[in-house]
């Protein structure tokens, strides 16, 4: 049935456009078929990346509570860094008070050991006193 005729479909025609239909019916099944099968693969993929796709996610919950914990350490951290900052401040001021002390005890040592040595000089003094009036009391007999 190539030309168009205005003559009555006679049996023959009619099988002719019969088995044209089938053959392209048949060719539409089979591709059809293919697409199916396609399909299917592409279900069974799906199916494997749905799996893939659970595990990441049950993994990402896990990265996620683990990112929670580790804000909060953080946030503990950070308080526990404020007062240790507030200590060190504290010990620095102690130190400091320490270092003045030190300052003074050394002081007060050097100004001790001048003391001492200024009564040895002054006892001196006064044994040789003593001893010059002892004298002085013997030449004026005045024995004691």
């Amino acid at each position: 049935m190539d030309a168009h005729r205005d003559e009555p479909a006679t049996k023959k025609d009619l099988d002719q456009v019969k088995q044209d239909l089938t053959d392209k019916i048949d060719a539409n099944g089979r591709k059809i078929d293919a697409n199916g099968r396609k399909i299917d693969a592409n279900s069974a993929k799906i199916d494997a990346n749905s799996a893939k796709i659970d595990a990441n996610s049950a993994k990402i919950d896990r990265i996620a509570l683990q990112v929670v914990e580790n804000r909060e350490q953080m946030a503990t951290k950070d308080a526990v860094n404020e007062r240790f900052d507030a200590v060190n401040e504290r010990l620095d001021e102690l130190l400091r008070g320490q270092d003045e002390m030190i300052g003074i005890f050394t002081r007060l040592d050097e100004e001790r050991v001048a003391t001492t040595a200024w009564i040895r000089r002054v006892e001196g003094d006064v044994e040789t006193n003593k001893s010059e009036i002892k004298k002085i009391k013997t030449n004026l007999a005045m024995d004691t």
